[in-house]
């Protein structure tokens, strides 16, 4: 049984055709783009969006209008094929795989969802995510596996499975939940021109983030989460997802054309399949920030509209009257005396008045009322307070006179009720809020001191007028000594431990900070308590006329996350087993080796450095030995070059070696020596002795116009050749023959292997 029915785009009788056929020509344009990519990648799509646009169609109509909808999604798939000049017993198992996930995937949706608002909260999503984002995908993963079992090798199956569900996972996070959420109209209703502007303005500036992130930046995805959580949090829920849509397909097209690459930048090839993952990953943290934001923004409006009622009831009190019998029974009352209690007229006389009367004043006023009956007196007038509906208690002047009949007894009580609450409560009401702003600002100096971010607050002369604990804790002064300083005394951040000091800290701005590298993110300057990496925020205090009168600092200690890193970026740059720079280091040594050639005309020596019988004493030894001696050869080596020379470890027993400003001949005796102290050394493994050799290939880089690889071939192909021609040598290249030739040093000793 459905649990619920979901009204947003349910298609009349009369116009039944209309859906499947806009569904099957979305779905065959958007197939047809994919399939290109397809063809161009020689790979599974790294985004398959006709199943993520077919799920909220299908999640949005009846079961029984399912079945045209499907049939036509899938002859828009198939038109797609023909037009690629697929055969047809080659899609059709993927064709029904896709309508399954889809069918399979709405169906789920359907019963955990409510159709009104599908992702009308965090939770809601969450199920999302499981079912739409997670479970299905690898359904259709392992369905696809099933069809192409008996034709591809393990490993290929597996990069395949990944491919799949990626793909389906990406698409779906990228495209389905704005299909979920979206109301026909909504941009008409709710879009004005001004609003529209925004939105666009918003899209080209995240997009243009984005490109930067990934054409220029590392930890790409990283960076492009910030202007996502950006948009999530500031972007209506909607518009938000169409944003995040806008950046997948961005990243997609611009990965598929060959324009960015987005493998991260690590050492190891991420797998094609999973080449997506991280997209996928920041997709999620930006939905779910989308939705707490919708949340809280429904939330919101739901207390100010509960505000503005109650406004709303206090503003319209008048006088009210009514009539009340001899027991007490509100007999007869009118519009204004319910406005002024909050009651219904029906509901209303069905108490009586001592119901309604704080029990404080009803003794008086029984009093009274019995005095009244007694004929001791022919009316009353007292001040009461009356028990609202909403709880409230309002202050009245009441007057109340006696209706007899004609034999003298009591008919029905005359009670003329007149707000004087504003009145009555001018001095408790000055009182109150006396105590409710001494309470606000205890709570507020309770909130600062418990907080852990340093809160520091300014008068309009930028002296210090607050400091939380954090603060004072950070800059080493206390509130008393900071209060009428000037915050630039107090409060000194530089960019960077040793760079520039940040001199109008008014004129701050955070969004040029975010760019900036590690070395050079905010630093502030303790007094006596040393320095901290922060993060800074500067708010402007303003009046309601909006003049100025200072500003408040929010500093938070961010050092662990940056020495992290920090950390990270040596690893990225940095073999792990050896200390020395990896082949991605090198490759920018080596760039910059060109252009120092380029620039001022320096010669430069690249040698390629090859142990010779490593492998021997890894199989007899062990791994570990084998890990051990890379350690001692790379530290010995560090050992015996220049400070300003770049030694890298390139993989395995590979290493290669930069001497700056120097010439070949030179290069020549320094390597020579390298591979001299290589081949003499004795390694001691479990009270084994070990000798290992090593050859060298060099070439001269005295050629801006040549790429660095070419320089890397030719040191290779040098470094080949004196293996090749009895190890234990250094080669150098020999540009005009293509060819290497053997340096002959002035003395030097055979290698040996073998243990002693």
């Amino acid at each position: 049984m459905e649990r619920s029915k979901p009204p947003s785009l349910i298609v009349h009788n009369r116009a039944n055709w209309k859906a499947p056929a806009l569904l099957g020509i979305s779905v065959y344009l958007l197939a047809l783009a994919c399939m290109n990519i397809i063809q161009r990648q020689s790979s599974l799509a790294g985004l398959w969006l006709p199943t993520a646009l077919l799920i909220p169609v299908l999640f949005h109509h009846h079961y029984r209008q399912w079945l045209p909808l499907l049939c036509a999604a899938a002859l828009g798939i198939a038109a797609a094929h023909t037009v690629m000049e697929t055969p047809f017993p080659r899609y059709l198992p993927y064709l029904l795989n896709n309508l399954i996930e889809a069918s399979l995937c709405a169906a789920l949706l359907r019963r955990m969802l409510p159709g009104q608002d599908p992702l009308s909260d965090l939770g809601s999503w969450v199920k999302f995510l499981l079912i739409a984002v997670v479970f299905c995908p690898l359904v259709s993963s392992v369905i696809m596996m099933l069809f192409i079992l008996h034709i591809h090798s393990p490993a290929e199956l597996q990069n395949r499975f990944a491919a799949w569900f990626m793909s389906e996972a990406v698409a779906i996070l990228a495209l389905t939940p704005l299909g979920l959420i979206y109301q026909r109209g909504y941009f008409t209703k709710n879009l004005t021109s001004q609003r529209f502007f925004e939105l666009i303005l918003t899209l080209v500036l995240t997009l243009i983030a984005g490109f930067l992130a990934l054409k220029w930046l590392p930890y790409t995805f990283a960076f492009i989460t910030i202007p996502l959580l950006w948009c999530a949090i500031r972007l209506p829920r909607i518009e938000a997802f169409i944003i995040f849509l806008s950046m997948t397909l961005m990243i997609a097209l611009l990965h598929t054309s060959g324009i960015i690459n987005v493998q991260p930048h690590t050492a190891m090839q991420v797998p094609q399949g999973l080449i997506f993952l991280p997209l996928l990953l920041i997709l999620m943290p930006a939905n779910a920030m989308a939705m707490a934001m919708h949340s809280l923004r429904a939330e919101k409006s739901h207390i100010t509209q509960s505000e503005n009622r109650f406004r709303n009831a206090m503003e319209y009190s008048a006088i009210g009257m009514t009539l009340v019998s001899p027991q007490g029974k509100l007999l007869q009352v009118n519009k204004a005396l319910c406005n002024l209690l909050g009651y219904e007229a029906d509901y209303l006389t069905t108490l009586t008045f001592q119901e309604i009367t704080y029990q404080e004043d009803l003794g008086k006023d029984l009093t009274l009322f019995q005095q009244l009956l007694d004929d001791e007196i022919q009316s009353y007038t007292m001040e009461k307070r009356y028990l609202c509906r909403n709880g409230e208690i309002v202050w009245a002047l009441l007057a109340v006179s006696l209706v007899r009949d004609e034999d003298h007894n009591p008919l029905y009580f005359i009670s003329q009720i007149e707000d004087i609450n504003d009145l009555k409560h001018t001095e408790m009401t000055n009182k109150r809020l006396s105590e409710a702003l001494h309470e606000e600002k205890e709570l507020l100096h309770i909130t600062l001191n418990s907080i852990n971010e340093a809160v520091i607050s300014t008068d309009s002369d930028m002296n210090i007028t607050f400091m939380n604990p954090v603060a004072e804790k950070m800059t080493g002064w206390t509130e008393r000594q900071a209060q009428g300083q000037p915050v630039n005394r107090i409060v000194l951040i530089s960019k960077g431990p040793d760079g520039p000091m940040i001199d109008n800290l008014l004129q701050f701005d955070i969004n040029e900070n975010l760019h900036s590298s590690v070395e050079r993110s905010l630093v502030l300057h303790g007094h006596d308590t040393g320095f901290f990496d922060v993060q800074l925020a500067v708010s402007p205090l303003r009046t309601l006329k909006d003049e100025p009168i200072g500003i408040v600092l929010v500093l938070q200690d961010v050092s662990k996350s940056r020495e992290l890193m920090r950390k990270l970026s040596y690893s990225a740059s940095h073999d792990l087993l050896t200390g020395l720079a990896n082949r991605g280091s090198f490759e920018s040594s080596l760039k910059k080796a060109l252009n120092l050639t380029a620039t001022r005309q320096q010669v430069h020596t690249l040698a390629f450095i090859d142990l010779d019988r490593f492998k021997a004493i890894n199989d007899s030894a062990g791994h570990a030995a084998g890990d051990e001696l890379l350690r001692q050869l790379s530290a010995l080596m560090q050992e015996h070059i220049r400070n300003s020379d770049r030694l890298a470890r390139l993989g395995g027993d590979e290493f290669a070696l930069i001497l700056f400003d120097c010439p070949m001949e030179q290069g020549l005796g320094m390597v020579q020596q390298l591979i001299d102290k290589i081949n003499a050394y004795q390694f001691v493994w479990e009270e084994k002795m070990y000798r290992i050799g090593a050859s060298a290939g060099l070439t001269q880089i005295c050629n801006p116009q040549i790429s660095g690889s070419e320089f890397m071939a030719q040191a290779d192909m040098a470094c080949y050749t004196a293996k090749r021609n009895g190890r234990g040598q250094v080669f150098k290249y020999e540009a005009e023959q293509k060819t290497a030739t053997a340096h002959a040093p002035q003395s030097s000793q055979p290698p040996q292997t073998g243990t002693e």
